[in-house]
């Protein structure tokens, strides 16, 4: 659009230079209008790729463009990017959801374990019931929310790019925006649904820019232009379509084996529904990796920042926040016990008892155990 703009402008001055002169004048250059070009963009910043990596595999999953002057730090870091005038970009937290009006499809979603069972929210309601207390809480001043297309899009594509499993999908993303204490905000807050059949799986992922007041348009542009630009990677994409293909022809022989042992009508049906779930939660379990999902029972190794986005997810998938100050590790786990102890391999687990020790303990004591404390 801008090499167009510059050539109906170089259009209009020649047509100018023409009626006064009389005389033709020579079509433009290439040198010329890349003079122009330069001259258009001294006053925005170059940017550079960022590109980042599927830890599984070690592919690059996409990169974005961003500016220059920001620096990102490491994946696991509370703030991911940081740049001049206040900018903090946190790190995206994330959680899924799952939900049927069928008992006994809620029944076969306690049984896995891999989602949380919860009616699906929109924007709207998780910015009113949740995101705007938590907000005001840090003293954050709400101005205003609008749709973010350019997000949208990205999520939108890389949907395209999946397989037909015969799921519905779709993407909602909205930018909400804040005067804080040290300047304005932006929160990102992104919800995504699968459907299949009866099961709906829901995906809630938010974050949060920073930044001083003077220059929070200019950071915020750059963020969305990042996002809308977004590249995904066509050799990942091919390597994740491939592990989807082959769980779900896993999924079919296990629940077919399952079916010829099974001489109880009751428990075919139960396969079958816990099949079904199976196939269309593969979906959502094989993408997951670009979201950075903890599963229950297993840690993500990852700090959880302080702001007042980071508690979204966790209001409303009642988590809590467990660290061990003498490693400096934090970790984001259900709720709903007194003590949390963390193994060497990423397990973990709750207790009330205050004087049960998994490490003297000779049912669990093959690995090595770290108590944690609840933080919040």
């Amino acid at each position: 659009m801008r090499y167009l703009t510059l050539l109906l402008m170089l259009s209009s001055l020649l047509a100018c230079a023409d009626a006064n002169s009389q005389q033709p004048s020579p079509p433009p250059g290439d040198a010329d209008v890349e003079q122009l070009l330069a001259a258009s963009m001294r006053q925005v910043e170059p940017t550079k790729y960022n590109e980042v990596l599927d830890r599984k595999s070690g592919m690059v999953q996409a990169r974005f463009p961003i500016p220059q002057s920001w620096r990102v730090n490491h994946p696991e870091a509370p703030i991911f990017v940081e740049g001049p005038d206040g900018l903090r970009i946190h790190r995206q937290e994330s959680q899924q959801y799952a939900w049927s009006s069928d008992p006994m499809m809620q029944q076969t979603i306690r049984m896995q374990g891999t989602y949380q069972l919860m009616q699906p929210q929109t924007l709207q309601q998780i910015l009113e019931n949740y995101v705007r207390p938590n907000a005001a809480n840090q003293r954050y001043t709400f101005v205003g929310e609008a749709p973010a297309p350019e997000v949208a899009g990205f999520w939108q594509r890389l949907y395209n790019a999946m397989p037909n499993t015969g799921s519905r999908r779709s993407v909602d993303a909205r930018v909400t925006e804040w005067d804080t204490p040290s300047g304005k905000s932006l929160i990102l807050l992104v919800l995504t649904q699968t459907t299949n059949g009866q099961l709906l799986v829901w995906n809630l992922m938010s974050t949060e820019m920073e930044s001083a007041a003077n220059a929070y348009d200019r950071h915020r542009n750059a963020y969305l232009y990042s996002y809308a630009n977004g590249q995904l990677n066509p050799a990942w994409i091919r390597h994740k379509n491939g592990e989807l293909a082959s769980k779900l022809r896993e999924n079919d022989r296990q629940f077919a084996d399952e079916s010829a042992r099974s001489a109880s009508a009751h428990r075919q049906r139960m396969q079958a529904i816990a099949a079904r779930g199976a196939t269309a939660t593969e979906v959502g379990k094989t993408y997951s990796d670009i979201l950075d999902i903890s599963h229950q029972g297993f840690l993500n190794r990852s700090n959880i920042n302080d702001a007042g986005h980071a508690r979204t997810v966790d209001a409303i998938s009642e988590t809590a926040l467990i660290g061990n100050h003498e490693t400096g590790e934090h970790y984001s786990v259900p709720a709903g016990a007194n003590y949390y102890w963390v193994s060497s391999q990423g397990t973990y687990f709750g207790t009330d008892n205050a004087l049960f020790n998994p490490n003297t303990d000779q049912r669990t004591n093959d690995t090595e155990w770290t108590k944690f404390a609840v933080e919040r």
